[in-house]
């Protein structure tokens, strides 16, 4: 479908050179295309398939996350992480200073 899409938006760009009106069709269906493609990234962000799972390590190979419910879950788990390393592990702090 969207192969076919981005076909029919080559074709009205390549027929819009002598209509002007065709290039507005092309730019009203890649609006309605990117507003889809944004909405179901939305959708698909919810989905707690995508969180990194609970203690997945720091932020070095991990992607940015998909909105800022997503950045603010990812933040405090890792604070909590780092409350309990530190509460367990209280020799690391003063090798630190």
């Amino acid at each position: 479908m969207i192969v076919l899409t981005i076909a029919l938006l080559l074709t009205l760009i390549a027929l819009g050179f002598n209509q002007p009106l065709l290039w507005l069709v092309a730019a009203g269906i890649a609006y309605f295309l990117i507003r889809r493609h944004d909405r179901a990234a939305v959708k698909g962000g919810m989905s707690g398939a995508r969180s990194g799972g609970s203690g997945s390590g720091s932020g070095s190979g991990m992607s940015t996350p998909a909105s800022y419910r997503d950045y603010r879950i990812r933040r405090s788990r890792q604070e909590r992480w780092d409350r309990r390393y530190r509460r367990t592990h209280p020799s690391a702090q003063q090798r630190r200073k």
